[in-house]
Parts: C-alpha cells; structure tokens; sequence
C-alpha cells in the first residue's frame, strides 16, 4: 500500500511539475514579455508627448525663427543671390583683412526644399585676420554656415595663417516655403 501512496504522489508531483512548466511556458513567460513590451511602449510615448509639449511650448519662438529664415535667406533668383553672396564675401575680406587665393562656388538643389550655394575657399592672413573672417561669416546677415575649416601656418611663430574653408548658403525655395 505505501508502495501505491508512494506512486500517486510521484504522478501528482510530476503533473504539478508539468503543470508549472506549461503556466509558466503558456501564460506567465508571454505575459511578463508584453507587459514589458507596453512598460516599454509607453514610456516612448511619454517622451513623445513631452517633446510635443515642448514644442507647443517652444512654437512662438520657433515660428518667429522660421519667419526670419525665410525673410534673410537668398533672392528667389539665381544671379541677384549669387550677387549678394560675393558682395558679403568681399565685405568679410575688407574687414578682417584676409586675402582669398581661391574662392570656387557651387549650387546644390536639395529634395527637403532648399538650395546650398556652397564654396571651397583657400586664404592666407595673420591669425588675427582669419580669426575675424570666421567671426564675419558666422554672424553675417546672410544665412552662412561654415561646414570645414583648417588652418595652417606659414611661419614659425603661427601669426602668417593659410585657411582651407567650405561654407555655404542656404536658400528655401517655394516647395520649402509652401511645406511649413
């Protein structure tokens, strides 16, 4: 008799076994995996919730920005802007006292809505000189970005500096301007 007690809780600690098992494989294991998947989703969405929030909070500023950009980028046509990016470039020569050995332009259409008039450009002054160049660019009126720069010496003492610049200018054009 102790034998056949002995034999049913063997089966009944085997099927309880194999029954933890299956909840485990069945029901806990999938459901601990989506409820960490949706802690998971919902924490994205929170944080994008809060960058809307921002945004909202931000728009004023943001669209007073756009507006500017739109009202300070290049002329609409092409050789009235390329003539107001060669005045800009030969006001920041005048005042920074920077001589340019090679100035070569390039335009780029862009499929986001906006042209680049970009330009590779080789110059020699003091530090001083270069110093107050990069200074014009990036505080001119005109929507200029300096994309690469180097800077080599000419002399012992570093004051003759050789630059070796890419920068351009952006224009938004009318699918840019009709997309915000």
């Amino acid at each position: 008799m102790q034998s056949e007690q002995r034999l049913t809780i063997l089966k009944i600690a085997a099927g309880a076994v194999v029954g933890l098992f299956l909840l485990d494989r069945m029901i806990l294991s999938p459901a601990v995996a989506g409820w960490k998947a949706q802690t998971e989703r919902l924490a994205e969405l929170r944080q994008k919730v809060q960058r809307g929030r921002q945004l909202i909070e931000r728009e004023k500023s943001l669209r007073d920005r756009w507006a500017e950009m739109q009202r300070t980028d290049l002329a609409e046509d092409g050789p009235a802007a390329e003539n107001d990016v060669f005045k800009a470039i030969g006001r920041w020569a005048r005042d920074s006292r920077v001589s340019f050995t090679s100035l070569t332009p390039q335009w780029r259409t862009h499929e986001e809505g906006y042209d680049t008039f970009e330009f590779r450009a080789s110059a020699a002054g003091e530090q001083r000189s270069v110093g107050r160049l990069l200074y014009e660019i990036e505080t001119d009126a005109l929507p200029a970005r300096i994309e690469e720069c180097e800077l080599t010496g000419r002399d012992n003492q570093g004051q003759q500096v050789g630059l070796t610049l890419k920068f351009s200018f952006v224009r938004i054009t009318d699918a840019g301007r009709s997309a915000r």
